[in-house]
C-alpha cells in the first residue's frame, strides 16, 4: 500500500537526518544572532522550561478530566491554559540573559523540532497488543472520540455467555468491570495522547508519545542549566536524545517518556524553588513530582526520593527558618493529595489492573507516607526552640572538606559495586507465584532463542546496570559515578540544593538497580531506568566529564578538556546504533528500534478488518491480541472465542444482538463455511522489532497475519464476506 510503503522509505532514511538538522539550526542560529541580548532572545532563553511547563499543564488537565469521566477537548484544552496562565509568572525563568545563551537555547529548540520531525516520521502503529503501548495507544485512539476510557460492553457479556470459555473481555489488558471493559494501566498518558487525536486524528495519536519525548529532551536541557553552561547544557541534552532506548520508547505509546518529563520538571522546579527560595516554583515541583501516579502504578517511587531531596535541600539553605518549614510542609502536602489521587483514579478506571498489583502498591505507597510520616515529624522540630533543622548543618560542619568527599566516594563506590555485580552474583527468582512461573516461561523462551543457558529462574537483576551500558556506553556509566560522588561532594560541602537531583534520581534508581521485577529482555526491561536513571546518569556523566577537565593544570588544557567531555557526553550514545562483529554473517548491524518502524502495517490492517466487519457485532476467534484493537478501532461489540463457537452457539449470540454477527479468525477448522473455505478477506504484514536478552535489538519480523471473515447465517454457519472493492483493488 503507498502509505506502507511511504513508511518503509522512513525507516531507512529519517533516522539519520536528526543529527543533520541539530547542526543546521546550530550553525543558523548562531550566524544570525545579534550582538546584543533582545526581547525576543529572552523569550528564547525561556522557551525550553516554558515548553516544559506547557506539556505538565496539559498533562495535568487531561488526568483530572480523563479521570473524572469529563475528557472533551472544550474541558481540557482551557483546564491547560488555565494552569498555564495561573502558574505563568510563578514559574518565570529568572536566569541572566546573554547572547550565549540566547544561542545555546536557539539550538536546543530547533534540535528539539527536527528530533520531534523525523520520528514522527518513523512513530509506531503500535495498535495490537503484544505490550503495554499496545493497549495504551488504544486507549489514546479512544479518549480522542469518548469522554472515559470505560468501553460499554454493548451486548458482548450477554453474548459471551451462550457458551463456556466465551468471553466479554480479554486477559491482562481489557478487563470487564461491571458493563464497561476497562483497559489496564494509569490514565494520564492515554488522555494525553488523545490530544494529538483532536489535532490530527489518528495519526496525531501515533505522534503524540514523540512530542512528549522531545519536551523530555528540552526538560533535561533545562535542569542541566542549573549547573553547566548554556552551551555545556546541550551536550547531556543531545545525548538524550541520541539514545536508543529514548528513541525507541518515545516512538511508541509507552509511559516512560511522560513520566520522564514530570520527573525532571519536578527535580528543575523543586531546585529553583530552594535556590531562589520561591514557594510557588516547590508548589508546582510537589504536584508535578506527585502526579507520576496518574502515569504509572508505581508513581509513590519517584515521589519519595523527591520528598526527601527537597526537604534535606530545605534543611541545609541559608532561607528563614519559618519560610523553609512552610515550604516543606506545602511541598510535602501537594505532593501526597496528587500522589494519593493518582490511586483513587487508578481504583476508579483500571480496578481489576490495581488489584491484580496491589502489593506493589500498598508497599511503595506504605514507604512513601512513612518516609513524609517521619519527615514531617522531623520537621515539625525545625521551630526556635527545637531547631531540629541543625542536625544536618552541624554533621555537615563535623564532616568538613574530608568527611564530603568520603560521602561522595561512598556514593560513588555503592554505585561502582552494583556495576561490578555481573563478576560475582547471579540473581534468581522463586517459582511459587502464578506471575513468577510466567516469567520463567518467557525467560526461557529468549535464552533458547539466543543459544544461552536455560534457567529461567534468571531475573538477570545483576546487570541492571549493564543495561544502561547498553544504551550509554560503559564510558558514560563511568562518568557518571563519577558525577554522582561529585554531586554528593557538592551537597555536603557546599550547597544542600544538590540533595534535591540526588534524592530524586537515586531513590528510584538504587531501588531498579536492585530489583527490576520485570521481564530482562530489551527494549522493554530499560523502561524501569528512562524516567530517572537514563537523564540522570546522562546528566551525572557531564558533572563527571567536567569535574575531570577542570582537574587539568592549565586554563587552556582545561577549556580544550571540556570540549572533548562535551563531545564524550554527546556522542557516546551515538555508537549504539551499530555493531560491528566481525565473522558473523551481518557483520554490521544497526538497533532496530532507530532503523525500524514499530509495528508497520498494523493500522492497515485494523483499517481493513473494520472496513469488512462494517457496522456488525464481532466474534474475534482464536487470538486475543485484536480484542481492544476492533473493539476500539471498529467501534462493534467484540466477543472473544477461545474455543470453537458451536453453530447453537453463534445463533444465540445473533439473537442476543439483535443482528448477525461477523467472524474473524485465522482458523478456519473451527467453522462450517457455506460454499467452502473463502478466500482470505484480509491479507497483511505486520513488522515487529525483537526482544533481546544481554543486547540492544537488531533484528526484526514480518509477521504475516491471514484473516478470514464470514457472517453467522439461520443455521449457524458462515457465509463469506463480500470483500470491498478497494481492499480487491489494495490486494
Amino acid at each position: 500500500m503507498p502509505r506502507a510503503q511511504a513508511a518503509l522509505k522512513a525507516s531507512i532514511v529519517f533516522p539519520f537526518l536528526f543529527p543533520v538538522g541539530w547542526a543546521l539550526v546550530t550553525s543558523a542560529t548562531v550566524l544570525h544572532a545579534p550582538a546584543t541580548p533582545s526581547r525576543a532572545q529572552s523569550a528564547l532563553v525561556a522557551m525550553p522550561e516554558r515548553t516544559v511547563q506547557i506539556l505538565v499543564a496539559l498533562a495535568l488537565a487531561a488526568g483530572a478530566t480523563v479521570s473524572l469521566g469529563i475528557h472533551y477537548w472544550w474541558t481540557v484544552l482551557p483546564l491547560a491554559a488555565i494552569l498555564v496562565a495561573a502558574t505563568w509568572t510563578a514559574l518565570a525563568h529568572r536566569a541572566a540573559v546573554t547572547v550565549s545563551a540566547a544561542r545555546a537555547a536557539a539550538v536546543a529548540v530547533g534540535g528539539t523540532i527536527a528530533w520531534c520531525v523525523a520520528n514522527i516520521a518513523m512513530a509506531a502503529e503500535y495498535l495490537i497488543v503484544v505490550r503495554d503501548p499496545g493497549f495504551l495507544t488504544l486507549s489514546g485512539m479512544w479518549l480522542a472520540r469518548h469522554p472515559s476510557t470505560d468501553i460499554p460492553t454493548r451486548g458482548s457479556v450477554e453474548a459471551a455467555e451462550t457458551q463456556l470459555n466465551m468471553l466479554p473481555d480479554a486477559a491482562q489488558a481489557w478487563n470487564l468491570y461491571g458493563d464497561v471493559i476497562q483497559p489496564q494501566g494509569a490514565k494520564m498518558l492515554p488522555a494525553t495522547l488523545s490530544v494529538g487525536g483532536w489535532l490530527a486524528g489518528e495519526t496525531g495519536v501515533l505522534a503524540a508519545n514523540v512530542v512528549i519525548g522531545g519536551v523530555g529532551i528540552l526538560a533535561v536541557y533545562a535542569l542541566a542549566r542549573r549547573f553547566l553552561g548554556p552551551y555545556a547544557s546541550l551536550a547531556p541534552a543531545g545525548a538524550i536524545a541520541l539514545t536508543v532506548s529514548h528513541i525507541g520508547l518515545s516512538r511508541a505509546g509507552y509511559t516512560e517518556p511522560l513520566t520522564l518529563v514530570l520527573v525532571v520538571a519536578g527535580v528543575l522546579w523543586a531546585w529553583r524553588g530552594v535556590k531562589e527560595k520561591r514557594l510557588g516554583l516547590l508548589l508546582a515541583a510537589g504536584i508535578t513530582s506527585g502526579a507520576t501516579t496518574f502515569i504509572r502504578i508505581d508513581g509513590a517511587s519517584f515521589a519519595v526520593g523527591a520528598l526527601a531531596g527537597v526537604i534535606i535541600a530545605l534543611a541545609l539553605s541559608d532561607a528563614p527558618r519559618a519560610w523553609r518549614m512552610r515550604a516543606g510542609f506545602a511541598f510535602a502536602g501537594t505532593q501526597a493529595v496528587a500522589l494519593a489521587l493518582g490511586y483513587v483514579s487508578l481504583w476508579r478506571w483500571a480496578n481489576e489492573y490495581l488489584v491484580r498489583l496491589e502489593g506493589q502498591a500498598i508497599a511503595l505507597v506504605s514507604v512513601y507516607f512513612a518516609a513524609a510520616v517521619v519527615l514531617g515529624l522531623w520537621m515539625a522540630t525545625w521551630g526556635p526552640q527545637l531547631r531540629g533543622d541543625r542536625l544536618l548543618t552541624s554533621l555537615r560542619s563535623v564532616l568538613g572538606r574530608r568527611g564530603a568527599i568520603g560521602i561522595g566516594i561512598a556514593v560513588s563506590g555503592l554505585l561502582a559495586i552494583l556495576a561490578s555485580r555481573p563478576l560475582w552474583m547471579i540473581a534468581r527468582r522463586g517459582t511459587v507465584k502464578s506471575n513468577e512461573i510466567f516469567a520463567n516461561g518467557v525467560v526461557e523462551s529468549f535464552q533458547k532463542a539466543a543459544g544461552l543457558p536455560v534457567d529461567g529462574t534468571r531475573t538477570y537483576a545483576e546487570s541492571t546496570m549493564t543495561w544502561m551500558s547498553y544504551y550509554l556506553t560503559w564510558v558514560l556509566v563511568a562518568l557518571a559515578i563519577v558525577g554522582f560522588g561529585v554531586a554528593a561532594y557538592r551537597m555536603v560541602r557546599r550547597d544542600g540544593t544538590w540533595a534535591v537531583f540526588l534524592g530524586a534520581i537515586l531513590a528510584p534508581t538504587l531501588l531498579y538497580l536492585w530489583n527490576p521485577s520485570i521481564i530482562p529482555d530489551q527494549i522493554w526491561a530499560i523502561r524501569r531506568f528512562e524516567p530517572a536513571a537514563m537523564p540522570g546518569f546522562v546528566l551525572a556523566a557531564a558533572i563527571g566529564a567536567w569535574w575531570l577537565a577542570g582537574r587539568l593544570r592549565t586554563a587552556s588544557a582545561r577549556a580544550s578538556g571540556r570540549k572533548w567531555a562535551a563531545a564524550v557526553v554527546l556522542l557516546a550514545p551515538l555508537t549504539a546504533w551499530l555493531s560491528i562483529q566481525p565473522g558473523e554473517p551481518m557483520p554490521i548491524s544497526s538497533a532496530t528500534n532507530v532503523t525500524t518502524r514499530e509495528m508497520l502495517g498494523a493500522r492497515d490492517q485494523l483499517s481493513d478488518l473494520c472496513e469488512v466487519a462494517g457496522d456488525r457485532p464481532i466474534v474475534l476467534a482464536g487470538t486475543s491480541s485484536h480484542f481492544g484493537s476492533l473493539r476500539v478501532m471498529c467501534d462493534q461489540p467484540v466477543v472473544l472465542a477461545l474455543v470453537e463457537p458451536t453453530p447453537e452457539t453463534l445463533i444465540s449470540m445473533t439473537e442476543v444482538w439483535g443482528q448477525a454477527p461477523v467472524v474473524l479468525t485465522r482458523n478456519t477448522d473451527w467453522f462450517t463455511w457455506n460454499g467452502g473455505i473463502p478466500a482470505p478477506a484480509v491479507d497483511s504484514t505486520v513488522r515487529t522489532a525483537s526482544y533481546t536478552l544481554q543486547n540492544i535489538p537488531r533484528t526484526y519480523s514480518d509477521r504475516q497475519y491471514t484473516w478470514y471473515a464470514g457472517i453467522v447465517g439461520a443455521d449457524g454457519t458462515l457465509d463469506s464476506v463480500s470483500v470491498p472493492e478497494s481492499l480487491s483493488e489494495a490486494s
